[in-house]
């Protein structure tokens, strides 16, 4: 996101939902995170978001439009508590122990929905900043 003077200001989002249409995203972030995330997303709805895998280094942007945002439901608490366990194993994979990422709080969490607007790919080499297909 962007704050009120244009500077870009992220969090980390635990988990994403994709819909079945592939043109809606739920990002789950700590319900702290998510409060400067809102404050931004007031004043400007652009969002880009990152996804990277660190062992292969597969990158892709989106970029959206917020829709809205609301408390994360219990029941989705273990998709969050999933994608985080697949991204630390990844992480275990590249040298990162458990100890770093076992502290880790990522509940509760806000959902954000997100209508996608453009995809890119960020996996360096050629095409790296192009659209995605």
């Amino acid at each position: 996101t962007r704050n009120g003077e244009l500077e870009p200001d992220g969090a980390v989002a635990w988990a994403v939902r994709v819909d079945e249409r592939g043109r809606r995203l739920t990002l789950f972030l700590h319900d702290i995170a998510a409060r400067e995330m809102l404050r931004n997303l007031a004043c400007h709805p652009e969002i880009a978001i990152n996804f990277d895998q660190p062992t292969s280094h597969r990158a892709c942007q989106v970029k959206g439009l917020y829709v809205s945002s609301r408390r994360a439901r219990p029941a989705e608490r273990e998709r969050v508590l999933g994608q985080i366990e697949g991204f630390a194993a990844d992480l275990e994979q590249i040298g990162f122990p458990r100890a770093m990422t076992g502290s880790w709080t990522p509940w509760p969490c806000t959902a954000l929905e997100v209508r996608v607007t453009e995809l890119f790919e960020q996996t360096p080499g050629p095409g790296a900043g192009g659209p995605l297909r």
